[in-house]
């Protein structure tokens, strides 16, 4: 998920297993949470990349692993090319039930600490022949996930309960997104201010209610348009878009095209 031009994004889905690999250039993507693992691994430049509540820079040879539920966003200040990889715990075999109990102390691998295997598996990757074959593509996830994981400190995974307001925000319209949503509902669903909501969102998500929810239907709708072939005008309804119009102008704001367009570079991209 990038807010950023996707060179290209194939994905799969088998038996309940959720698997999406791309290159991403120049990713820009507000703070989210999602109930997949992410792994990113920086092929160019450098990315200021958020987990939880910490903040790195990642550059060339080095990567980030998000276990699923934590918070995580990216911004490129000059220039980044990344390979990203989210996927369900299921595909990430004898691992997966880890994924779900645990997270990292320090989720940042520097480049010197990467694994040989990894490093095998990141090249491979790298390859669109590699990401376009589902099966071959989990396999190399699975060595991923088995080689970079004993490289990190993990510890027991706080509860909901324990997660402040922005935590709650960011999961209640990580569920909501495709219902109509506004800032009274929000404030009443989560029992706060709106005006402290408000704040919350400029001081901690760097947008408003309206930016941020936008990013997230928006990034939902991308995947829908390089991922299959149903008509646009079912899309934006099923990411929660008011119209038609709203959902053309505000893909031209984030991605400097029309739907048509990314529709048509992401299909002249694919392997």
């Amino acid at each position: 998920m990038a807010g950023g031009r996707e060179t290209e994004s194939p994905f799969y889905e088998k038996a309940g297993r959720y698997l999406h690999a791309g290159i991403a250039e120049n990713m820009v993507f507000p703070v989210h949470l999602h109930e997949e693992a992410e792994i990113i691994y920086c092929l160019e430049g450098s990315l200021q990349t958020t987990v939880a509540n910490q903040v790195r820079e990642v550059a060339e040879g080095e990567c980030a692993l998000i276990f699923p539920g934590q918070i995580h966003g990216y911004l490129t200040k000059e220039h980044s090319r990344v390979l990203m990889l989210i996927f369900s715990p299921a595909a990430a075999g004898a691992y997966g039930r880890t994924l779900q109990k645990v997270c990292p102390e320090n989720p940042f691998i520097q480049k010197e600490r990467i694994p040989q295997d990894a490093r095998i598996a990141f090249k491979r990757l790298c390859a669109p022949e590699a990401r376009a074959d589902g099966n071959l593509c989990a396999a190399w996830v699975a060595v991923l996930v088995a080689s970079l994981l004993p490289h990190l400190s993990l510890r027991e995974s706080a509860g909901p309960e324990n997660m402040d307001l922005t935590w709650r925000l960011i999961q209640y319209i990580g569920e909501h997104f495709q219902e109509p949503l506004t800032l009274d509902g929000l404030a009443r669903a989560l029992h706060v201010n709106k005006y402290y909501l408000s704040h919350t969102f400029s001081r901690k998500l760097q947008m408003n209610f309206r930016e941020y929810l936008n990013h997230i239907r928006l990034d939902y709708a991308r995947r829908l348009i390089r991922g299959t072939d149903r008509p646009l005008t079912e899309i934006w309804a099923e990411a929660g878009f008011e119209s038609q119009r709203s959902f053309n102008r505000v893909f031209r704001e984030i991605e400097g095209m029309t739907p048509l367009g990314y529709r048509k570079m992401a299909q002249k991209e694919m392997p």
